[in-house]
């Protein structure tokens, strides 16, 4: 009978590393269609750019309209107008500001978005006269006595999304097909240790990306959002590096496994390990193991009542070590980066037994107890 490993996670009982083998064919297919389909957004986002920018440069070059002009041409068109309310909309999470506003002469009501709250939302209040410029058929901006205030139609800002997003979503679609080229070839060369650089790369692509997106919707001009966000290559390269070093130092500490030492439980306990090999007794489910009541047994109840399976005599432990790449792949997300593995044979079958290290002597001491428990 071919046994099933940790259940928690949903891992099969296969040999280590079939599963993570799969997994990872898997995953180089999903890392390169995210990759292309960050990079097309990317190529998107920087295509719009020259239009909004376009657009902006059109509207604040545009001549001052000529007396009598109607509405609706490409000169911008002042009109004056008066204040009739103030409205704070909260339809989100942050509130959107409105004024509401009579045209003098047309007696025309209009309700316009502004773009925040400063400074000509926060200065009016209804019966102030204002301002309106209209240029191609919308209220672009609204002035007050000195003070002059963008409406959410201003074309002056559009190129900021685009341009931030695609700053953004750039490293994150490099990263992509990167790791899916390079991972695969990273795990077949050092299969027992972990991705420490590609981890690396993906904090620092992380924080270049939120650099970008800042950059963009923060920058003056277009040049100087790129300035900004090649600016911070080298420091996010730097915590990149860092969190590395870090990473690295206490994977380091986990890997000492001297204080492990066999304590036998005195009493029963039903504590939180996996069986992980080619026998019986590793049933997909089990995420559990009974200690101190005769040999151990692997169970799926929390309590350690229910579906024992009890692991033989013949089970011999051969080492302990901490968790390494080719280990089942949920054993991580259960046990942290400090879990331990109990390296055993029944037989000249490997067995593994992982654990989390508060538990791990409690395990050591119900498995080598277990033969003369028999």
């Amino acid at each position: 009978m071919t046994g099933r490993a940790e259940g928690a996670t949903g891992m099969t009982g296969t040999p280590a590393g079939t599963t993570r083998d799969t997994g990872s064919g898997r995953g180089r297919a999903v890392g390169v269609v995210c990759g292309v389909l960050l990079l097309a957004l990317s190529t998107v986002m920087f295509g719009l750019v020259p239009g909004r920018l376009a657009e902006k440069d059109a509207y604040r070059s545009a001549p001052v309209c000529p007396a009598g002009t109607r509405p609706g041409g490409s000169c911008r068109l002042a009109v004056e107008a008066t204040v009739r309310d103030r409205l704070e909309v909260h339809e989100k999470r942050s509130p959107d500001y409105d004024l509401v506003v009579l045209v003098r002469g047309s007696g025309a009501h209009h309700r316009l978005r502004m773009a925040g709250h400063s400074p000509v939302y926060d200065a009016v209040r209804p019966g102030d006269e204002v301002t309106l410029t209209s240029w191609r058929g919308a209220i672009r901006s609204v002035r007050f006595g000195e003070a002059v205030q963008d409406t959410r139609l201003s074309p002056v800002d559009d190129w900021r999304i685009p341009l931030g997003v695609g700053l953004a979503v750039l490293p994150l679609g490099l990263l992509a097909l990167w790791s899916a080229w390079a991972l695969p070839r990273h795990r077949a060369a050092v299969r027992r240790d972990w991705p420490w650089w590609p981890a690396g790369m993906w904090v620092a692509g992380t924080i270049l990306s939120v650099v970008g997106i800042l950059a963009g919707l923060g920058g003056a001009n277009v040049p100087y959002a790129l300035l900004i966000t090649a600016v911070g290559v080298l420091p996010s390269a730097g915590v990149g590096a860092l969190f590395v070093w870090v990473l690295r130092r206490r994977m380091r500490r986990a890997a000492d496994v001297r204080d492990v030492v066999a304590v036998r439980p005195a009493r029963r306990r039903c504590v939180r390990a996996s069986v992980h090999g080619d026998v019986p007794y590793s049933v997909f489910g089990f995420g559990y193991l009974v200690v101190g009541d005769g040999p151990p047994a692997a169970t799926p109840d929390p309590a350690g009542r229910a579906a024992l399976r009890p692991l033989p005599s013949s089970l011999r432990v051969v080492g302990v070590r901490s968790l390494r790449p080719d280990d089942p792949e949920g054993w991580p997300g259960i046990y942290k980066y400090d879990g331990v593995v109990v390296e055993c044979r029944d037989g000249e079958v490997p067995v593994l037994v992982g654990t989390s290290r508060r538990e791990a002597s409690l395990v050591l001491g119900a498995l080598t107890a277990a033969p003369a428990a028999a």
